[in-house]
């Protein structure tokens, strides 16, 4: 399982705590090796950096939440585009996108969800696909 843990600044800001502990339960696909898995695990944190740095600004978490899923998804679709066009049309990115959601939703105190439909991002995944 992975190690996350929020804590709190002195302006009772959240701030995110993005070190990952390897396992076999952790929610990633380490089929791909795990030097591609560390990293992608490292890409992330640099991410997670910036986000918190936004949110010390005094940024809104839900405005830097739906730039990072925008940031996400419009990557993902390009490089899906030039290197696995299936991948999107055969809804494998979109799986992808929803096991990560709702293994983080768990890691940060959600109760474990049922397999659903991934009517949120499947919406944002168009939505980006109709702004291009």
């Amino acid at each position: 399982m992975a190690d996350h843990d929020d804590s709190h600044d002195h302006n009772h800001r959240h701030h995110h705590d993005h070190d990952h502990v390897h396992g076999p339960d952790c929610g990633h696909d380490h089929g791909h090796g795990d030097d591609d898995h560390t990293l992608s695990v490292q890409i992330a944190n640099q991410i997670i950096n910036v986000a918190n740095t936004r949110l010390e600004s005094g940024l809104a978490p839900e405005a830097i939440a739906e730039g990072m899923r925008h940031a996400a998804a419009n990557f993902s679709a390009f490089v899906a585009y030039h290197m696995d066009p299936e991948a999107i049309s055969d809804g494998r990115l979109l799986e992808e996108f929803q096991h990560m959601l709702e293994y983080y939703a768990q890691v940060h105190g959600g109760p474990p969800q049922e397999q659903q439909t991934p009517t949120g991002l499947h919406q944002l995944v168009n939505q980006v696909k109709d702004e291009f």
